[in-house]
């Protein structure tokens, strides 16, 4: 045994790309200026229909067109579902499959209790510390404003890509993105089959996968289904001086709590299992070993993702409640309780299943069980030997020397997950430096990240293949 782990630890190496690299120029003053002009307009989605704010929108929009006026020169543009955009910019080889490059104009909410925390104004694009601060800077308008800062420079050295380049750019994307199913569905009663897609995903990291001691790009290759169940009960109300021995509260707070023990069960597959084939070459000898000898160590593997909530969240399907509603008055006993339970599905666990699975974990029929209206099955796995991953890689490898790259599980869900029938090749990467606060206080990212995001969408548009 001793043997053929050694053998198997000799065997397993290196599938990293070999290229060289360009140095990332420093950012022109003006392109810095416009990532900031775009963190003021404030294109928040609300949970709340009524708060819409269509002005900011349509302000983004009219930024938008006379910040880049080759860009809406040159391409055909789009608007679906009042203020989601799609541009074409046509191709030399109209024979070849066309490219679609994704981001969302949206961005989530400043929590009113949060206002005070912050260290500067969310919406004023401060340049402070060596980063770029406001909602968005993270998820998603540095993805949004450096592909067209990228596409604008290359119109204006009169270029042209052999491949047609779509631009899809949603505005609803953080409250379900009716504007990206409106694009998948356009494009698709266009037969249109794109050679692969990009959209917002995994990040570089320099220091959060222990063992690796450069930096590493992760790329979604696949991404976590969607499900939220709203639980009820119904049971007798009454004075809380006169308790009976169960209340709807006592009987949903059951509930949760076997969910909570309960957990799916982990397993180590698709995108998870293939990053360990571009990892574990990279990694020391001792973590080498055990990713080049999973059929003896997977357990091991397993249990050290499942020490931290992120790890975990790669290799199960997690529950957690997110809403708890019961009670109108301390001294009333409510007849009714409720709560909303948020899952997210590893590919292979159907919600169909996961919904049974859920009721045999809570074991009480006492507690009804209602599929909220928004849900989504998890993607299918692209292969890291496709050329959609090969392009990204390549100019990843291009713009950030000495990085390495793996596929990667998105657990967050994306605009892209409703293109399935436009392409099988969907590439979730966000060319960033580990952002911080994301959806949080302080979000903000780092010149540098800005600098080189600049020049990965510039690198990729060039040698697209």
């Amino acid at each position: 045994m001793v043997a053929v782990v050694l053998v198997n630890t000799s065997r397993m190496e290196s599938k990293q790309l070999q290229v060289n690299s360009l140095p990332a120029p420093e950012i022109n003053p003006k392109s810095l200026q416009h990532f900031q002009q775009a963190l003021g307009y404030k294109t928040i989605s609300y949970g709340d229909p009524s708060l819409f704010d269509s002005s900011q929108f349509i302000g983004f929009q009219k930024f938008l067109e006379s910040t880049y006026p080759g860009f809406h020169s040159k391409l055909t543009r789009e608007i679906l579902a009042g203020y989601s955009l799609l541009y074409k910019w046509e191709g030399k080889n109209p024979r070849l499959k066309p490219v679609i490059l994704m981001a969302h104009q949206d961005v989530v909410p400043i929590e009113e209790a949060t206002q005070a925390m912050w260290t500067v104004d969310p919406f004023a694009g401060e340049v402070k510390e060596g980063f770029i601060w406001g909602r968005g800077t993270t998820d998603d308008k540095i993805n949004l404003i450096s592909m067209v800062e990228a596409a604008e420079k290359l119109l204006s050295e009169k270029f042209q890509p052999e491949r047609t380049i779509y631009f899809s750019f949603g505005h609803d994307e953080e409250i379900g993105g009716k504007g990206a199913i409106a694009a998948a569905a356009l494009l698709k009663s266009r037969n249109i089959e794109a050679e692969f897609i990009l959209d917002e995903g995994g990040i570089i990291t320099l220091d959060k996968m222990p063992g690796v001691s450069k930096p590493l790009a992760l790329l979604g290759t696949s991404e976590k289904g969607y499900l939220s169940l709203n639980l009820s009960v119904e049971q007798a109300g009454g004075h809380s001086s006169m308790p009976a021995e169960e209340t709807s509260i006592d009987i949903l707070a059951n509930a949760l709590v076997n969910l909570r023990s309960r957990p799916f069960p982990s397993a180590l597959t698709g995108s998870t299992l293939e990053a360990t084939e571009y990892i574990g070459p990279e990694m020391p000898f001792i973590q080498k070993m055990a990713f080049a000898n999973l059929w003896l160590f997977k357990g091991i593997v397993i249990n050290t993702y499942e020490k931290s909530p992120q790890g975990a969240a790669m290799v199960r399907t997690t529950m957690v409640p997110t809403i708890i509603d019961a009670g109108i008055k301390d001294n009333v006993i409510p007849a009714v309780a409720k709560a909303t339970v948020n899952l997210r599905l590893l590919p292979g666990d159907l919600s169909d299943d996961v919904i049974e699975e859920v009721k045999h974990k809570i074991g009480d029929d006492r507690v009804k069980i209602q599929r909220i209206t928004f849900n989504a099955e998890a993607s299918e796995v692209t292969s890291a030997q496709s050329n959609g991953y090969k392009n990204v890689d390549h100019a990843i490898k291009m713009s950030y020397p000495q990085t390495i790259t793996a596929p990667f599980l998105m657990i967050g869900a994306t605009d892209s997950r409703y293109f399935s029938d436009v392409s099988k090749n969907i590439i979730k990467f966000s060319p960033m430096i580990d952002p911080i606060g994301f959806h949080g206080i302080d979000e903000r990212v780092s010149l540098e990240s800005y600098k080189t995001a600049l020049w990965f969408y510039e690198q990729l548009i060039k040698n697209v293949k």
